[in-house]
């Protein structure tokens, strides 16, 4: 019987937690609030926004956006970043992805102040997911892919894992948590000749590359976990990386898309504008 690992429960968990914890920041006087930065009019972006706030709002957490045309100025957007950084009632920033042409991902995380970059974007909060140092904020899909692990007893501890997809967002990061958890990882990618070599052997699949239907029952051995990050649509209708119907029949564990990953990033994404809160305002205060 194939256990279906569904979001929902991990995201309840977390928003849970996080709950707590605003309400105790408003006792001392401190409403988190998140600052969302888009550019343009991008559907998945607008949709992933839509979804945050909602899930900001249940957690006790406002929400500014701050929406610019395509045709804005790199330069101006940095500046509005600038400001955003000096506002101390801005706890977290979110630059929604994907960016318009002319404006750098590189520029816009070397400019977010690390202690508000609750998607993990900057050069030092990367580096500290490669310490291992939890002080930092990381990048939101990676830690959902990991909070699911956990949550449903996945031990890591040597295990094989495959992850296929090498992005700054979610391959790279992800791998780098699996290997802080004593994983054996291979890091592919869709340029990987014979893929199948890799993932034939792993314990754990993990894909996340955005190429629909991607991995097939013959990626597998019998047995897997397999974790779908990936998110599209085929005929109208949402999918991921995984034929899901059809790589069912072999893998011992899967996640659903829509109702696995993505549901967590959410949740993650507010446990980390707490956590940047409480780092801002406790902290500082002593």
């Amino acid at each position: 019987m194939v256990n279906v690992l569904k979001g929902k429960p991990v995201a309840e968990k977390i928003s849970r937690q996080a709950k707590l914890v605003v309400e105790e920041l408003k006792s001392v006087d401190c409403q988190p609030t998140l600052a969302i930065v888009r550019i343009g009019e991008e559907a998945s972006s607008i949709s992933y926004e839509t979804a945050a706030i909602k899930t900001m709002n249940q957690i006790g957490i406002e929400v500014s956006s701050v929406i610019f045309s395509e045709e804005t100025s790199p330069d101006k957007i940095l500046s509005t970043i600038d400001n955003l950084n000096e506002d101390r009632e801005i706890h977290g920033i979110l630059v929604m992805q994907p960016l318009p042409e002319g404006v750098s991902r590189n520029d816009i995380a070397l400019r977010i102040d690390p202690e508000k970059d609750i998607d993990g974007l900057t050069p030092s909060n990367l580096g500290k997911l490669v310490e291992n140092d939890r002080t930092g904020l990381w990048p939101s899909t990676p830690k959902a892919v990991m909070e699911l692990l956990d949550y449903y007893s996945i031990d890591l501890v040597g295990a094989d894992v495959c992850v296929i997809g090498s992005s700054p967002v979610v391959g790279k990061p992800l791998s780098i948590l699996l290997l802080n958890e004593e994983a054996t990882v291979a890091n592919c990618h869709v340029k990987t000749k014979n893929l199948k070599n890799y993932t034939q052997q792993a314990d754990i699949v993990i894909s996340a590359t955005g190429v629909a239907h991607l991995v097939t029952p013959e990626h597998i051995k019998e047995g897997t976990v397999v974790i779908d990050v990936g998110y599209g649509h085929v005929d109208g209708k949402p999918c991921g990386d995984v034929q899901y119907d059809e790589v069912m029949g072999k893998a011992s564990a899967i996640t659903p898309v829509p109702g696995g990953i993505g549901t967590i990033t959410t949740a993650i994404l507010a446990e980390q504008v707490v956590k940047a809160a409480w780092s801002l305002q406790v902290e500082h205060k002593h």
